[in-house]
């Protein structure tokens, strides 16, 4: 009885690093969630363009 309990208990983590689908899922994911994080954290910090620029471009 005390076997199945360890069997059937396995640590979370444990759990996560003996899936190397999982794991390449996550890394993917993760990297491609803060490269778009930062991308939009650039953006947002760019500063506005100046009238003088953009009215030639709406002409």
């Amino acid at each position: 009885m005390k076997n199945n309990e360890n069997q059937s208990s396995t640590p979370f983590f444990k759990w996560i690093m003996d899936d190397f689908m999982l794991l390449l899922f996550l890394g993917v994911a993760i990297y491609t969630i803060f490269y778009l994080l930062w991308g939009v954290m650039e953006l947002s910090n760019l500063p506005a363009i100046p009238e003088d620029v953009k009215q030639p471009l709406t002409k």
